[in-house]
């Protein structure tokens, strides 16, 4: 049993019902001794125990400071991940995502965590990087094409300039055998409550909480190397700068 403490400013009560979730962790307050911080904060005083450091950048030097990588977490996600592993898509060749979102969102963020999506499923770093931007009135668009030295590529596409409401991401793999696909297009419940039927969209935007849960308390378990989520981070960085 791993003991979490959870201190964020944003989506607390998320992370502490999928927490209760879990069996392999207690959940405590911040000044119990916990084994482990779950947090957004960045400058949190951890008294030397691993922090999940969930929507904020990674500080140097910090070994025991994971930055959460939530991408790879959806269950979607890691039913392609299962796939490729099988065999099933044989040998990857493409990688396609589509991230289209409203202006709130965090440009950076969002294609460095899909950067890092794409170095895993190859489980290389791409030879040849690409890459271009263009603003106007505070809406962007984004798009980096990474290459392989197996041959395999990337096209990953970002924009702000969704409307208020749903935003949109896809991802798909192709492989030498077969392709796979997942995107946010949410079946409707279909709810009756005089008058028209109404389509409710269920919420699964946060369904990777679990699953990173999970992950990290295994991590501290099995006193497996803490710092490759860092590396990792760090490395999708340098691409999408690169990439401009």
């Amino acid at each position: 049993m791993i003991r979490l403490a959870f201190q964020l400013s944003n989506h607390q009560e998320d992370f502490l019902i999928a927490a209760s979730w879990v069996d392999e962790i207690e959940i405590v307050c911040i000044d119990e001794n916990p084994d482990a911080f779950v947090t957004d904060d960045a400058d949190i005083q951890s008294n030397g125990k691993p922090v999940l450091l969930y929507g904020s950048s990674p500080i140097e030097g910090k070994p025991l400071i994971v930055p959460a990588l939530p991408k790879r977490s959806f269950p979607e996600v890691i039913a392609l991940r299962e796939s490729l592993d099988s065999g099933d898509l044989g040998k990857l060749g493409v990688v396609r995502m589509h991230l289209w979102n409203q202006q709130n969102s965090n440009e950076v963020q969002e294609m460095v965590h899909a950067i890092d999506l794409t170095l895993w499923f190859f489980g290389t770093e791409p030879k040849y990087i690409h890459g271009t931007t263009s603003a106007e009135n505070e809406v962007k668009c984004s798009l980096v094409h990474l290459g392989f030295e197996c041959g395999g590529m990337a096209l990953l596409d970002f924009t702000n300039s969704m409307p208020t409401g749903d935003n949109y991401e896809s991802l798909c793999l192709i492989g030498s055998n077969g392709a796979a696909y997942a995107d946010d297009h949410r079946n409707r419940n279909l709810f009756f409550n005089g008058g028209a039927p109404d389509a409710k969209c269920p919420d699964t935007s946060m369904d990777f909480i679990g699953p990173m849960l999970e992950d990290f308390t295994k991590r501290i378990k099995t006193g497996a190397d803490l710092e490759s989520n860092s590396k990792s981070y760090n490395e999708a960085f340098k691409i999408f700068s690169e990439a401009g």
